[in-house]
């Protein structure tokens, strides 16, 4: 008889469970952090990031819309704008995130899950060509794993930048030591906060 402890559903049940605690609990403490702190923080991440190399040198970044209180990366993606970089932002088209230029506010409209989106007129960045991913999540690990909000868009993205540099985007207070990992989980090769960058 197996063991109960190594069982595949059982361990399938309790990694599940444990990613819903820690989604809960990352909502709950990111729902309660007051605006200017909010914005205060996301100044602080995106100072350490335009420091990085991989910022520098890279010539088309794709980052993302914050929603419900995420760090906010839009000082950082206006900045790489006017340094004459191309910028991208994800669009949800059926199960898939499709990469388009993003120029404007004024070029976006709001998608399926209140997230601001390109629109689906702008042109497209093909997944190969990206130097520089910002990729959001609820929480990140000190081994570059990250728990997102269950929805896998960024794990079927993910593999089809090839070149791309993976950077987490977080709160300090979202970086943990360990996450639950699945084998399909891709790592980020380095996550920054509001304090510090982490290098993986």
């Amino acid at each position: 008889m197996q063991d109960r402890e190594h069982d595949p559903k059982t361990v399938a049940y309790l990694r599940a469970h444990a990613k819903r605690e820690l989604r809960s609990r990352m909502r709950s403490v990111r729902a309660v952090l007051p605006a200017s702190a909010r914005d205060e923080r996301s100044r602080a991440a995106a100072e350490r990031v335009v420091e990085l190399a991989e910022f520098v040198g890279a010539q088309t970044i794709v980052g993302f819309s914050a929603i419900q209180k995420e760090i906010d990366p839009a000082a950082l993606l206006s900045g790489a704008r006017a340094s004459g970089k191309r910028v991208g932002l994800p669009r949800v088209e059926e199960d898939l995130l499709v990469l388009h230029e993003f120029r404007d506010v004024s070029e976006l409209e709001e998608g399926s899950f209140g997230v601001l989106e390109p629109l689906a007129s702008a042109p497209v960045i093909p997944p190969s060509e990206v130097d520089l991913v910002i990729v959001p999540g609820l929480a990140f690990d000190v081994r570059g794993h990250r728990l997102g909000y269950g929805r896998a868009f960024y794990d079927r993205l993910l593999p089809h930048m090839t070149k791309a540099f993976r950077l987490g985007l977080a709160y300090d207070f979202q970086v943990v030591m360990e996450l639950p990992d699945d084998e399909h989980d891709i790592p980020m090769h380095a996550v920054a906060t509001d304090q510090r960058v982490l290098r993986i």
